[in-house]
């Protein structure tokens, strides 16, 4: 993008300070829905990144080297890998069991008699359903200039 230049003297009128601030390839943004073309009265503007966030260039990081670059997802499943390693453990007592009458009605208590503490593992848990993957946001209006 080449960034025009301002007269060296002379008086300098709102337009012309406007072009020089916003050049063809300029963003514009803003909370108002207005056109910057109707704003400023000169150039044509474009939305420019309908429901994507900005991400500044970083020319060592493969997915934010080239300019105007889209990626990511708003909602990603995870993969067995992905998902943190973790157990369900399941403990319970072998050997001799019965039950006894509570002392405050018909419910009742297990009395172990002895017997080997078991542990083993229970069944995979989650659905494998999506989920949002949007990190902290604000909804803005925003062009580009492009003539």
């Amino acid at each position: 993008m080449t960034m025009p230049r301002l007269p060296p003297q002379g008086t300098i009128d709102l337009i012309t300070i406007l072009k020089a601030t916003y050049p063809v390839g300029a963003i514009y943004t803003a909370v108002v829905s207005t056109s910057p073309a109707t704003l400023f009265g000169f150039g044509t503007w474009s939305a420019f990144g309908a429901g994507r966030m900005l991400v500044g260039i970083d020319t060592g990081d493969t997915d934010f080297d080239v300019v105007e670059e889209t990626g990511g997802d708003k909602v990603i499943t995870l993969t067995s890998a992905q998902i943190p390693t973790h157990t369900h453990a399941i403990t319970s007592v072998a050997g001799s069991n019965h039950a006894q009458a509570g002392t405050d009605g018909p419910s009742s208590h297990w009395q172990f008699d002895g017997g080997q503490v078991v542990t083993s593992t229970g069944n995979n848990a989650g659905g494998g359903g999506s989920h949002k993957n949007v990190p902290p946001y604000i909804v803005v209006y925003r062009w580009k200039r492009t003539a």
